[in-house]
Formats: structure tokens, C-alpha cells, sequence
């Protein structure tokens, strides 16, 4: 997914002010974790480390995006 499309589907959702991403990694601040992966996406970085930084943001989509009821 590219920088863009994170920023489309964050700014359509209602962020708590923290959250536990996995067992032992809470954020805090969770406007600022976004902020400053999508930095990271946008910058010249290794492939390698902007993979690692869309991993973590695609597991806050999962905890964040409403799922759909059947």
C-alpha cells in the first residue's frame, strides 16, 4: 500500500489515543506513530525498513477498522 492510501484510510477512522499492538508494544500516542511511519514511507529509507514500518501500520488497521457483521 502506498503512503497515500494509509493516510486516506487513517483519516477516515476513529483513533483511540492508544492501543496495545501486540503483547508488550503499546502506542501511546497513536496520531504520532502514524505520523511518523508515514514518514518513513515517504523517505528514501531501504525497502527493508519501510517494510517493517508497513507492517506495524497495517497491524493497527486491523485493530482499528470496523469489521463488517454478517
Amino acid at each position: 500500500m502506498k503512503p497515500e492510501e494509509y493516510e486516506e484510510l487513517f483519516s477516515q477512522l476513529n483513533l483511540p489515543d492508544e492501543i496495545k499492538l501486540w503483547p508488550g508494544v503499546y502506542i501511546k500516542e497513536v496520531t504520532k506513530f502514524i505520523e511518523s511511519h508515514l514518514l518513513v514511507l515517504k523517505s528514501k529509507n531501504s525497502d527493508r525498513q519501510k517494510e517493517l514500518h508497513k507492517i506495524r501500520l497495517d497491524r493497527l488497521l486491523e485493530l482499528v477498522k470496523p469489521k463488517a457483521t454478517d
